[in-house]
């Protein structure tokens, strides 16, 4: 089941390219599966959204007989308009159905990028101007997550592309904010990151992007050299290596649940010719993560919690001749 909350304000009966005003977002549910254009949330407000995200999870326990299922968040990066932040966690529901024999539930978090590629430090802007929204929504799911703690019986995840790993990065550091370090359960028992747009070193111990990993059971990060959307991001941000392409700059200064991904053999230009997103456009070699089905069951096997070293599909680098437990790469 799809889910969706946006800050994005309404301009002339549609969801537009600018933040609503005082940190505020709407809640979607409803979602009614019509073809791409006529397809929307048909309600909004927080208490049907609690109310129906509940509902489902005890549904797929009890009809479909899923132990623990699972509900994540998926973050958009930039070049989204609102109709492709809806494409894209539809997108990802059929991948990983294909994949897990079911859907787990997904609630995509719609900032108001603006759909158009020229408009990269644009977006940028927007994706800091929305912080302030996409941390009181992690407040409100932390408190949803604590009142139903007795009867939980979920695992959560959250999976971020490109620029919105930069809002993720953020949101996590202003959360660490109002709660302190978190103890005890986490936010999210997996995170992952596809094609990072945020700066190599954030994802070090000592990093911007540290409270990652404090508010993730365990976090892997998918990443190629093969991204030129990326390559052009590291001109524009001064050039400063992207995690998204060059991976980790000092392996030794990883957090002990922190994982990198080299997919460079499937996340290519010739791996990922003809695969078509939900719009029936080529699927970019910065995107390839998400639609390559080799990319795709390492990242299921990462959201099922299987240990690093069982994951069928990669083989760990080696430094000073020891295989390493914090660097993978896919064969």
């Amino acid at each position: 089941m799809l889910f969706m909350v946006t800050n994005r304000r309404i301009i002339k009966g549609e969801y537009g390219d600018e933040e609503r005003p005082n940190k505020k977002f709407e809640y979607q549910y409803a979602y009614n599966r019509k073809p791409r254009g006529k397809d929307q949330f048909e309600a909004s407000g927080k208490q049907g959204f609690e109310s129906t995200l509940l509902k489902e999870l005890k549904r797929l326990k009890k009809e479909e007989g899923v132990s623990t299922p699972k509900v994540g968040i998926y973050i958009h990066g930039y070049n989204n308009d609102y109709q492709d932040s809806i494409d894209e966690i539809v997108d990802l529901e059929n991948s990983l159905r294909d994949i897990h024999k079911y859907a787990p539930v997904i609630i995509g978090f719609s900032w108001p990028s603006s759909g158009k590629m020229p408009y990269y430090l644009s977006d940028r802007e927007e994706a800091r101007d929305s912080v302030g929204a996409f941390t009181r929504f992690l407040i409100e799911l932390n408190e949803l997550a604590t009142r139903n703690e007795q009867d939980c019986f979920s695992t959560t995840f959250c999976i971020a592309h490109s620029m919105g790993n930069y809002l993720l990065r953020k949101g996590l550091e202003y959360l660490s904010d109002y709660l302190g370090s978190p103890t005890g359960r986490m936010l999210f028992d997996e995170t992952v990151l596809l094609a990072p747009d945020i700066a190599s070193k954030d994802i070090e111990q000592d990093g911007k992007g540290k409270y990652i990993a404090h508010f993730s059971r365990r976090t892997h990060v998918y990443y190629t050299k093969h991204d030129r959307a990326l390559k052009a991001s590291s001109a524009k941000r001064f050039g400063a290596n992207r995690l998204g392409r060059h991976g980790a700059e000092d392996y030794d200064n990883l957090a002990p649940n922190v994982v990198l991904i080299d997919a460079k053999k499937y996340a290519n230009s010739t791996a990922i010719a003809g695969k078509k997103d939900r719009a029936k456009e080529q699927v970019s070699v910065h995107s390839s993560h998400r639609y390559h089905p080799d990319i795709l069951k390492d990242v299921v096997a990462v959201l099922s919690s299987i240990d690093r070293d069982q994951i069928d599909g990669r083989e760990p680098y080696e430094q000073d001749g020891e295989p390493m437990r914090n660097h993978y790469r896919l064969v």
